[in-house]
């Protein structure tokens, strides 16, 4: 691969063999000039056949493998090696639809002010065998929007899209910014964040890619025996991205110190050990940082759950013993 390549397909991955080729497939299937696309495979210290499948496409697909240190490093490290003008990323479990590049370059080489590109995706409930468009915001859809605007839109109402295998970015803005190891699985929020406080975004009406949620998913798998491990890690995450937010405006921050608040708290109410000192120190926070006076007030307040997370844990125990009783 030259220099000059137009995209550059970034797929980080870990024990996803059984997807991979699809994966890879799906770029290859792209009406997109094949010579103008770079394909990067970051292996997260895999140990099941990844290589050897990747391994078959030969030259066509760049493969680098790194003992195991998270998908947001493997990220870091696929763009670190890309050589494209604009960066794609996709999941190994995910699948561009063929016209996925095309449309996006398109919107990318019309405007050199945009950094960000994205689309909804179609959801793919595996087990059902059940494809659903993903509902974005119709006020955010096929116009340009201001990054940083766009972020205080959606924080407000404690949402994010266009990230994932619907993002792509101008490499030369990913450069500008450092990935943290720490900010581990929440990658795909933290690099949304940082491309739209550099510049503009655009989202496409139309699904462009495929969203395969099964049971591997990390956020549809659900096991109480390792929960506490595993929000904890997620903790960790929201806190590394927290402490990397260096730049972006004050109200921006403190909703994202909200947002950790909060999943502290619902965290502690299913583990059953919420104090009355959490549900204060929520509110301490919320009554300092933000002005009672904003139209944006009760919308946060709403969005971020604030009024169901004050409900003391023993009240919540009763509440769901009733539900329990009537649904019978």
């Amino acid at each position: 691969m030259k220099p000059q390549n137009l995209v550059t397909v970034i797929i980080p991955t870990y024990n996803y063999a059984h997807y991979i080729q699809e994966a890879i497939d799906s770029v290859l299937n792209s009406n997109f000039p094949q010579e103008e696309i770079e394909i990067i495979v970051i292996d997260d210290g895999s140990k099941d056949n990844t290589f050897d499948i990747v391994a078959a496409y030969g030259s066509r697909v760049k493969y680098i493998f790194q003992d195991n240190a998270g998908k947001a490093w493997a990220t870091k490290v696929g763009i670190n090696h890309s050589q494209g003008k604009y960066i794609f990323n996709l999941d190994a479990d995910d699948l561009f639809l063929p016209n996925k590049i095309s449309e996006v370059v398109k919107i990318f080489e019309s405007d050199p002010e945009m950094v960000h590109v994205a689309h909804p995706a179609i959801c793919w409930q595996v087990e059902k065998d059940v494809k659903t468009p993903e509902l974005l915001p119709q006020n955010i859809l096929g116009h340009k929007l201001y990054g940083r605007e766009l972020l205080r839109f959606f924080y407000t109402r404690n949402i994010l899209f266009g990230g994932g295998s619907t993002f792509a970015g101008r490499r030369e803005a990913l450069r500008k910014f450092s990935i943290p190891k720490q900010v581990d699985m929440y990658i795909d929020e933290y690099l949304v964040m940082c491309t739209l406080n550099q510049g503009y975004s655009y989202f496409i009406n139309s699904p462009l890619s495929i969203w395969r949620i099964h049971g591997n998913n990390f956020s549809d798998a659900f096991d109480p025996s390792v929960y506490e491990v595993k929000m904890r890690r997620s903790f960790n995450s929201i806190e590394a991205v927290l402490n990397n937010l260096e730049g972006f405006d004050q109200y921006i921050f403190s909703l994202y110190y909200l947002k950790l608040k909060i999943f502290n708290i619902a965290v502690k109410e299913k583990l059953n050990n919420k104090k009355f000192s959490d549900i204060v120190d929520m509110w301490l926070f919320f009554i300092t940082h933000f002005n009672f006076l904003s139209k944006d007030y009760l919308r946060v307040i709403k969005a971020y759950t604030l009024l169901n997370r004050s409900v003391p844990t023993s009240a919540l125990n009763v509440m769901k013993q009733m539900k329990a009783r009537f649904t019978i």
